[in-house]
């Protein structure tokens, strides 16, 4: 059995190329260690689908190898793909239960781009249904075609979301790179919570056709693994640059009460001498959460109906609302409030208000972050406001796990948050890689045989009697 507990994208490809196993074998013990954290009382609820062609793209990739054919950096390399991803032969569900046969005719170009690198698709991870965007009230994780996503190093805590899928499916080894998307902390938020790298793009980086949306202003998909190398991999193999100097950062100064973020900016300053640092604690502009709300309003309206529509789908925002309504206990738990309220607005993008929100959206974001860019490279912190200010404008930002302190928020799980100009990513990878050698990620016992595990092991056999 080949060991991918842990294992990089670079140990594995040198594995493959010096033959000390196939693709094959590879996907097989991947598939296997799915396998077990799939069922009873493991079953995490991260993968939600499984590729029936997996191991035959296994067994192709295997022999173009042989034949001296290596298509890119990927090639052999088992990867799974969010389920707002279209996968040709399967279905992209968002985790909705009307939309379980809409089934993809043809690979969203990021697809594509991924095989053309090489990779092989394991599989469909589990979402927070519709990208968090049903219900105010549901859970982050949960999707009514994949239950609820547990967490992979705190099976009581949230796995955070949406990609919430992704990161419990990284955290844990079920393969060797995992892909998100996010609107709003969708890859950095579960990034966090199970203590792995997410990188969330400059909106437009990646390709974004094919890809359930929505709202197109700031849709990115985006890598989750467990070291800013697998990450760097992945963003190199799609054309992205991932090396750039960085000299001047900023640190969003934390609120004083945030203990755990105080501590990791201090740890941060202290400890990385390659960089000029200086603290910004000046006032930002005033968030205008409602422009950005109403603004995804409208673009989840217009842009779900138009994916529905290029796909040849009989069906609406408005058909899904009816679709959910004829039986709310099973098809939308929580309620659908957000469904409503999107199918409330007239989803026209050249409507005033719908410019007006736009524009109001931007500006508060852009403004903030330009501010604490000024004669800077990057812009550093550890609390959740400097990703929501990249969601917003379209910048890229990337979560880099640096240990664990304390029993606090996500069990004291900490990370660095990182935020350039648009298209320097780059900066972000370079900064990263230096802040990864001295934080710690926190690897996941569950299921593992340690004397950790057995709270874990209890906890979700309940959980498991009591569903």
């Amino acid at each position: 059995m080949v060991k991918v507990r842990e294992q990089d994208i670079a140990t594995l490809s040198l594995g493959l190329q010096q033959g000390k196993f196939t693709s094959v074998e590879l996907t097989t013990a991947y598939l296997e260690r799915m396998a077990f954290f799939s069922t009873p009382p493991f079953n995490v609820n991260a993968v939600v689908l499984v590729n029936p062609d997996a191991l035959a793209e296994a067994e192709t990739l295997d022999g173009e190898r042989q034949h001296g054919h290596v298509r890119g950096p990927l090639h052999g390399i088992p990867i799974l793909v969010k389920d707002n991803i279209d996968v040709a032969g399967l279905p992209t569900t968002a985790g909705a239960l009307a939309l379980t046969n809409n089934v993809a005719t043809q690979d969203a170009q990021l697809v594509q781009k991924l095989r053309e690198a090489g990779a092989i698709i394991l599989g469909k991870t589990n979402l927070s249904e519709f990208a968090h965007f049903k219900s105010d009230i549901e859970p982050s994780g949960f999707s009514v075609v994949g239950s609820q996503t547990i967490n992979a190093i705190f099976p009581d805590l949230t796995p955070s979301g949406s990609s919430s899928g992704s990161g419990v499916a990284a955290s844990l080894s079920l393969a060797a790179i995992t892909i998100g998307t996010e609107t709003n902390g969708s890859i950095l938020a579960p990034a966090q919570a199970n203590s792995v790298v997410g990188l969330k793009p400059t909106v437009g980086a990646w390709p974004v056709v094919g890809i359930l949306p929505l709202a197109h202003s700031q849709d990115a998909p985006g890598p989750i693994g467990r070291t800013v190398a697998d990450v760097a991999t992945v963003w190199q193999a799609l054309g992205g640059a991932t090396t750039a100097s960085v000299s001047d950062v900023t640190v969003l100064q934390p609120d004083e009460t945030d203990v755990l973020a105080q501590h990791v900016v201090n740890q941060m300053m202290a400890n990385l001498t390659s960089f000029t640092f200086k603290r910004y604690d000046a006032v930002l502009p005033p968030s205008d959460e409602a422009a950005e709300y109403q603004r995804l309003l409208f673009e989840f309206k217009h842009d779900l109906d138009e994916y529905l529509r290029e796909r040849g789908r009989n069906q609406s925002l408005t058909d899904i609302i009816a679709y959910n309504n004829a039986d709310l206990a099973t098809r939308a738990p929580f309620g659908q409030n957000l469904l409503l309220a999107a199918e409330s607005t007239t989803g026209d993008l050249s409507s005033p208000v719908y410019q007006d929100v736009d524009r109001r959206a931007r500006n508060y974001a852009t403004t903030s972050l330009e501010k604490l860019l000024t004669a800077s490279d990057v812009v550093v912190g550890a609390d959740f406001r400097l990703v929501d200010f990249a969601a917003v404008a379209g910048y890229p930002s990337i979560s880099i796990p640096f240990g664990q302190f304390g029993d606090v928020t996500f069990g004291g799980l900490a990370s660095i948050i990182a935020v350039a100009r648009p298209h320097e990513e780059a900066k972000l990878l370079t900064f990263a890689r230096a802040a990864e050698e001295i934080g710690q990620r926190v690897i996941p016992s569950l299921g593992e045989e340690s004397e950790t595990m057995a709270w874990q092991r209890d906890y979700l056999l309940v959980k498991t009697r009591m569903s």
